[in-house]
């Protein structure tokens, strides 16, 4: 490691939009977006070393590297955590995985640090077949703690398993809001605080490293949650072979 300081970079590349950020102990020194749309695999080594050249840093001189883990998008999944697979193997930086449910709940905080009473918040992400991505947490004594691990339910589950005040927030909300009939105590919430931010995945790296809470470079893999649909195909078609 830098012997003087520790530097960081985040990626999140689990949802339609992709970002990265540089931080150093503790503080945000940069950060960008990708281009709309799920390109991930071409726009994220660009945008990566435009804002490192901005910076004035090299990808060595990374200390740790933070992604967003899912779940969420297969294919973004998987380009995250390729890149930082590679950036580690060739560095030696540390690596750590932030649930990419627990980013999109950090957008929230704003509104959350007004608030006094409890509320139960659930990020929506979309897993077709009439289900959703989603995790709980709970916002009591100025914090967010996680209450219901990731997992794939319907809204009904869902609204079964939290109570109210509810907020609900993410992209599935552009496919599922209509399935949420019950609107007692629920909040949804606007489009701008749908989607993961880098800028998140950096905060939330920072205290989990504080924790101690790196992953072994073998053991760095996305949260699916669900296995992608070619590979449950696969599975019906060769019950033999698992």
């Amino acid at each position: 490691m830098n012997k003087n300081k520790c530097y960081f970079l985040a990626v999140e590349t689990s949802s339609r939009t992709g970002s990265a950020a540089l931080g150093c102990d503790g503080k945000l020194l940069a950060a960008v977006e990708f281009a709309a749309g799920v390109r991930h695999g071409v726009e994220l080594i660009p945008a990566v070393d435009r804002m490192m050249r901005q910076a004035g840093l090299q990808p060595g001189q990374m200390d740790v590297i933070c992604v967003s883990s899912g779940p969420g998008s297969f294919t973004g999944l998987r380009v995250g955590f390729t890149f930082a697979r590679c950036l580690a193997q060739l560095t030696g930086a540390k690596l750590i995985a932030v649930s990419s449910t627990r980013v999109i709940v950090e957008n929230l905080m704003p509104m959350l640090a007004e608030k006094s009473e409890t509320i139960y918040l659930a990020p929506i992400l979309d897993a077709k077949r009439k289900q959703v991505y989603t995790a709980g947490y709970l916002w009591q004594d100025g914090k967010i703690h996680p209450i219901l691990e990731e997992c794939v339910l319907t809204p009904a589950q869902l609204m079964e398993k939290l109570g109210r005040p509810l907020w609900l927030t993410g992209e599935g909300l552009d496919y599922h809001r209509q399935s949420f009939t019950d609107e007692n105590g629920l909040t949804f919430i606007d489009r701008p605080y749908w989607f993961g931010q880098a800028q998140n995945v950096l905060k939330l790296g920072f205290e989990l490293a504080r924790e101690g809470r790196f992953v072994p470079y073998n053991n760095f893999v996305p949260t699916y949650v669900r296995l992608p649909e070619a590979e449950e195909r696969w599975q019906q078609q060769h019950p033999a072979d698992h």
